[in-house]
């Protein structure tokens, strides 16, 4: 499983080199800062309707925007139009497959849980038209025809399961439509994990695209809501085989390289779900034990601050949004007591911090930013609720 060297490299020529300006943006209301969250009683920000509505806008503006796109170069020799559309033809957007797929998820989220808000018809419709059966047939042909049936294996695909986990949770008479239509593509790569991951024996940890930790993860929730019993043995074996037995984990060395999510913290949320609450406990405070101390939280999780998050640096943004919506799991598990009130407080400061951190770059017109980090922001926040 290794990192697409293409993508990475045309990212920084093109991209960051470039700053390609979203769609008119005099729609959404760029001094909004804190009215993207409430706070909750516990002290950890949520999502507002404000900040519903502001990340609706920026994941519409980005699902229908086909250029730039990483393989503009493929289009051009292979496809007439030179258009993404005449292949991917729901995903085409956000500059690459799997950040349209994870705004698809992100749209799906929002309608879920803010039905209500103004963008909310948009969205339907443009949700209406990706999750058409035939169009979705065609996004499967694809898949199963190019890197020998793993195309975006493992993240890509990993997010379509978490598309079909999020909208089989949902009493909505479109949703089971859409899900009812996804179904071939999302069979498929439940399928398709539930062969790989028997198959390979040694991972590293990765907070990027190659990440097993984060792909099993999101097939673990789709596999426990769609009763997919095979696939549920196979992750829960892998993690453990995997992740089991490492201890000390060097947490506050992150992020490597240009990595934008947190490698370690991405095995803590996926072991938290193979795990009963009780082992999960013994297992993390071996794996992290600086996170169960108060003193040593604000260096687990410090901010590695950049003055500039266009580019690659962006990337950094969205690490620190990805640790959020693990600790955030990871709150969810952790039975009460574990973390001492100081600890806990020490938890809620730093996600909190990193929120406020990663919002800077978002939202101010840089496509190589907003591709992908409205959907993260949404993850981080309410990916769990």
């Amino acid at each position: 499983m290794m990192k697409n060297v293409f993508y990475l490299l045309f990212f920084v020529a093109f991209v960051s080199n470039a700053q390609v300006q979203v769609q008119e943006q005099s729609s959404i209301n760029m001094s909004l800062g804190n009215s993207l969250v409430v706070t909750l009683p516990d002290g950890k920000y949520t999502l507002s309707d404000a900040g519903a509505s502001y990340f609706a806008q920026l994941s519409l503006g980005c699902v229908s925007k086909t250029y730039p796109h990483y393989f503009y170069k493929g289009f051009s020799e292979k496809v007439p139009s030179g258009s993404p559309k005449d292949l991917w033809p729901s995903f085409c957007g956000c500059y690459d497959w799997h950040s349209s797929v994870h705004n698809h998820w992100c749209m799906i989220k929002i309608l879920k849980l803010f039905p209500n808000i103004a963008e909310a018809a948009e969205m339907r419709s443009r949700l209406n038209e990706s999750f058409n059966p035939e169009k979705i047939k065609k996004e499967l042909e694809y898949v199963r025809s190019h890197e020998n049936g793993l195309f975006e294996f493992p993240y890509g695909q990993s997010w379509v399961l978490k598309m079909a986990e999020e909208l089989s949770t949902w009493k909505d008479r479109d949703a089971q439509r859409w899900l009812n239509n996804l179904a071939p593509l999302s069979d498929y790569i439940a399928f398709v994990h539930s062969v790989v991951w028997k198959q390979v024996d040694k991972v590293e940890l990765s907070g990027s695209h190659d990440s097993p930790a984060m792909a099993l993860s999101f097939d673990y929730d789709y596999a426990v809501q769609f009763n997919d019993d095979k696939l549920k043995k196979v992750v829960s074996s892998a993690a453990m085989k995997y992740y089991g037995k490492v201890q000390n984990t060097s947490i506050e060395k992150e992020p490597y390289e240009y990595d934008f999510m947190s490698a370690s913290l991405l095995v803590a949320d996926l072991m938290r779900k193979v795990m009963t609450p009780e082992k999960y406990v013994k297992w993390c405070k071996k794996f992290c034990p600086n996170l169960f101390i108060s003193s040593k939280v604000n260096v687990a999780l410090q901010i590695k601050r950049s003055a500039k998050h266009d580019g690659y640096e962006s990337h950094w943004d969205g690490y620190h949004l990805n640790r959020i919506w693990c600790l955030n799991g990871m709150l969810k598990t952790l039975p009460e007591g574990t973390l001492d009130e100081a600890t806990k407080a020490e938890w809620v400061l730093a996600m909190n911090q990193m929120w406020d951190y990663a919002q800077e770059s978002i939202g101010k017109g840089n496509y190589d930013i907003d591709h992908w980090l409205s959907s993260f922001s949404v993850f981080a926040l309410i990916g769990y609720e």
